[in-house]
């Protein structure tokens, strides 16, 4: 049990997610030309014209409509009320893609498949839709394409007739990091370490079901996984840029890859565009960074724009110029006093520049009345001691941490020790937002807390669509880090099918920005010119200490005052925020 406790958060999940948001070191230098053409960006859309399928409305009460029934969409983000396919259409069934169903550790061809793509690499190309769905009962489906004939053959680097080369930097979900951060956080043993073996299985598995399942026009996956020269955990702290630089290096030169689903750092991600490289997982960057290195990197995280963005317009809407009901002891009904809190680094303290002007822009900026940064560090407590005092002395009622849980849990056990209990605002990053995380904290404190989040309600264990896609090809057990990697993954193939049999960089951003946009439990997921991330809206939450987790049964969970009620970016319901407190 206790191994497959992380299944169903969604992409913000497991070790990985962990250190994603609390990145330091995030190169703002736009990269130099990687030599690599680009290509054709003629995508499928251009083929089926106006065929392609809809986005997913919003309607005026913020609930997302499903376009065919015009019924509304459920609080999970699924067309099915009850989150999980039906048992005569589960997820793994339906449409058949055109990959074959192996996947290769280090450049193998895998077993061919059948379906709609079998044998495709010859006479007069065409391509039909075939349905809203290419996969039935998955949420994120793109619609369904039927393809035969010629895909064109090799059309850029790492895309031949028969495969498209996927690099993986094992070292991006090594275990060995987890224990870093649950030594830190006083939760040894909670997060259970594996063997890199199962982590390369889950990788592999996937690959296999979405080779399965999705049409690439007469193409595989061809999966090279490789151990990097490059530390991950030391590209987070800010250093190890030359390890980064080397292993992009060797998957453009040596791998030949088209892409790369382990860039969960944003040295390493920005390498990777700078060699002309695909990359899925940057971590939280702006959305600025994203749109510099177009058409190459991409992340399945919110861009740190969207969430200042967020937050500000949250604030501003609900809270500003009003008591600070949800604060306990002293604080409780003063005027409400904001300070900020994010780390210590350019590109976040220009998102949260960015978020101060809004704030102010919505008249909620006479409220601010401190700004704090710190250094990521697996040991916060210096930082920890010196903002604190400040927070008490400044009369601070209300703190809108975006922070790592290393520092959130230093910071609401010294401010339990104090006896100072603020409102804390919860950012939707960094996995603050997801039960497992929140029961870490100190919940004398965490009672207060309250915000926004990204992705959709907890699942119960073992029925997350990562999980069911996982197990509809493979009869072993994944991963914790099953549904990180499945996201990662899944925007690639999302990108693959949506650019058509003529793939380049450029189809896959024009294939991209043609998704129609769609909801369900990893929030919803929608592209276009300037939007290279996920996350088109969000839903509220706050904190009850004495509610089971859907996850672990244990106390403690994020609770939502809207009934599952989705909203656009910046179009908060005017009510005050509801916390359960002490």
């Amino acid at each position: 049990m206790k191994d497959r406790l992380f299944r169903g958060y969604g992409p913000l999940i497991g070790f990985t997610a962990v250190f994603l948001a609390v990145v330091l070191l995030v190169p703002s230098k736009v990269p130099e030309g990687s030599g690599v053409d680009p290509g054709d960006a003629s995508g499928v859309s251009d083929l089926l014209g106006d065929g392609i399928g809809e986005d997913v409305p919003i309607g005026e009460d913020g609930v997302l409509i499903d376009p065919e029934t015009g019924e509304p969409i459920g609080a999970d983000g699924s067309l099915d009320p009850s989150g999980a396919a039906g048992a005569d259409d589960p997820i793994g069934a339906g449409q058949e893609g055109s990959g074959g169903a192996g996947a290769s550790g280090g450049g193998g061809n895998g077993a061919a498949a059948g379906g709609a793509g079998a044998g495709a690499n010859s006479g007069p190309t065409k391509v039909a839709g075939c349905g809203s769905a290419q996969v039935p009962g998955d949420p994120y489906s793109p619609p369904c394409i039927q393809f035969s004939g010629s895909n064109g053959g090799a059309t850029t680097r790492g895309v031949s007739a028969d495969k498209i080369t996927l690099a993986v930097r094992i070292d991006g979900f090594d275990s060995g990091l987890v224990d870093a951060v649950t030594k830190s956080l006083g939760a040894a043993g909670k997060i259970p370490s594996e063997s890199r073996d199962k982590v390369d299985r889950t990788i592999k598995g996937l690959v296999e079901y979405f080779n399965k399942r999705f049409q690439f026009y007469g193409r595989k996956l061809d999966l090279v996984v490789y151990d990097g020269k490059g530390d991950p955990l030391s590209e987070i702290i800010g250093q190890g840029q030359e390890g980064a630089k080397a292993d992009a290096l060797k998957v453009a030169k040596e791998y030949k890859a088209f892409a790369d689903v382990s860039a969960v750092t944003a040295p390493y991600a920005a390498s990777l565009a700078g060699e002309g490289v695909i990359n899925i997982g940057a971590p939280y960057v702006p959305r600025s960074w994203l749109a510099q290195r177009r058409p190459y990197s991409w992340t399945p995280l919110t861009d740190c724009s969207t969430v200042v963005e967020s937050t500000a317009s949250y604030y501003a809407i609900k809270m500003a110029r009003k008591p600070a009901k949800n604060a306990g002891g002293t604080l409780k009904d003063k005027p409400r006093r904001l300070a900020v809190i994010a780390p210590d680094n350019a590109e976040y303290q220009g998102c949260v520049n960015d978020g101060i002007k809004l704030l102010n822009s919505m008249g909620g900026g006479a409220d601010l009345a401190a700004r704090h940064k710190y250094q990521i560090s697996t040991n916060p407590g210096a930082a920890v001691n010196n903002i604190l005092p400040k927070l008490r002395n400044d009369g601070i009622t209300t703190v809108l941490c975006g922070c790592d849980p290393v520092f959130l849990n230093f910071l609401t056990t010294a401010m339990n020790g104090q006896k100072y209990f603020p409102e804390m605002i919860v950012a939707g990053v960094a996995l603050v937002d997801t039960d497992l995380v929140g029961q870490l904290m100190q919940q004398s404190v965490w009672s207060n807390a309250f915000g926004i989040s990204y992705a959709g309600p907890t699942q119960r264990e073992g029925t997350s669509i990562a999980y069911r896609a996982y197990k509809s090809v493979r009869p072993d057990e994944p991963s914790i880090l099953v549904d990180v990697i499945y996201s990662q993954i899944y925007m690639l193939a999302i990108g693959i099918q949506m650019a058509g049999p003529n793939l380049t960089p450029a189809s896959f951003e024009k294939g991209m920005f043609d998704y129609p946009r769609r909801s369900g439990p990893y929030g919803t997921w929608g592209f276009g010119p300037n939007d290279y991330s996920t996350s088109d809206d969000a839903r509220e939450i706050f904190w009850n200490p004495q509610a089971a987790s859907p996850l672990t049964g244990s106390p403690g969970a994020y609770q939502d005052p809207n009934g599952g009620k989705r909203f656009p970016i910046g179009k908060w319901p005017g009510s005050q925020p509801r916390a359960v407190g002490r």
